[in-house]
This record gives structure tokens, C-alpha cells and sequence, in this order.
């Protein structure tokens, strides 16, 4: 009478075994085909072959992702002011060149920065020099590779004698190592 309100060991085995066949099954299908160099198919491989694939693509995909990880944090952590290119130079790197005609006076301030952020200091750059009563004449920037470069071309509202190039250049910095 036991063995009948409990189901039989052999039940029971059947009953894993098949549970286990279907979770092995949706493991093989969540796994990427063999590449044909290999010159072998899933049916021809063994089960501990198809595990170890298993294991070895789970393990390269964690490897991927980690990697990934790194290159955020780094990228992210950095802020703008990583190391550009292994060249030893950080970015942004900031250059402002001092503009004079008989009639007026002006700045051209070229930036180079991450292109992960080139807007913001683009903005910030503008901004600085309106506060510092300059009108912007022209202004571009370019993404290029690992780079971007701004150029602000500004023009002084008023004639100014000696424009302020080393004080510009200090808020300028100021502002932007705080994007």
C-alpha cells in the first residue's frame, strides 16, 4: 500500500531525467552555432563536449562584460579628463589666442576635449566668454575619433587694449574641469 501513495523511485528518475533533458535542450539553444572551422555540428558532439562549449562561452561572455565594465568606469570615472591617446597629454587641453585689427579686439579659444562630453563644453565655453563681454563671431566643433575640438572665434564688445587672454583662460579652465 506504501508504493502506491508514494510515486516509485523509477518515477521519479524518469520524471528528473526528463526535466533535465529539457534544460539542458534550452541551454544548447541559447548557445551560438560552432563555427565551421571547427567542422563539427551540435548533434555530433557529445554531452560533456556541448557542456564544456557551455561553460567556455558563458566564461568568454563574462570575460566581454567585465571588459565593458572597465571601459565604462574608466571612461565615465575620467570625467573628461583622461590620458588623449597614450600621448601623455590630459584632456580638455585649452588654448586662447589673443585677436587685434585697428578697430577691435577679440579671442580665439581652441579646446580640445573627450568626445564624450563635447557639447557641454562647447556650451560652457560660449557661455564663459559672453559673461566675460565677448560676442561670439563664430564657433564650431568637430568629433574626431578619441577627440573633439572646439574653436570659439569672439569679438570684444568694446575696443580693449591687452585683452585679458590669461584671465580668460584661467575661467575658462575653472569651468570646464567642473563639466
Amino acid at each position: 500500500m506504501e508504493s502506491s501513495a508514494r510515486p516509485e523511485r523509477k518515477t521519479i528518475e524518469k520524471n528528473r531525467r526528463i526535466y533535465m533533458k529539457a534544460l539542458y535542450s534550452q541551454l544548447v539553444s541559447l548557445l551560438s552555432t560552432p563555427s565551421s572551422r571547427e567542422g563539427t555540428t551540435e548533434a555530433a558532439l557529445t554531452l560533456p563536449e556541448k557542456l564544456d562549449k557551455a561553460i567556455d562561452y558563458i566564461k568568454e561572455k563574462q570575460g566581454k562584460l567585465e571588459n565593458m565594465r572597465k571601459r565604462k568606469r574608466h571612461l565615465s570615472g575620467a570625467s573628461g579628463r583622461e590620458e588623449a591617446s597614450g600621448s601623455g597629454e590630459y584632456l580638455p587641453k585649452i588654448e586662447v589666442q589673443e585677436l587685434r585689427t585697428n578697430l577691435n579686439s577679440g579671442l580665439r579659444v581652441v579646446i580640445v576635449s573627450s568626445p564624450w562630453e563635447h557639447q557641454e563644453v562647447f556650451w560652457e565655453a560660449i557661455r564663459v566668454m559672453e559673461v566675460e563681454g565677448f560676442e561670439v563671431a563664430n564657433a564650431s566643433y568637430t568629433v574626431t575619433g578619441d577627440k573633439a575640438f572646439h574653436i570659439v572665434q569672439c569679438m570684444a564688445t568694446e575696443f580693449r587694449t591687452g585683452v585679458e587672454a590669461g584671465r580668460v583662460l584661467e575661467k575658462l579652465q575653472k569651468a570646464i574641469l567642473q563639466v
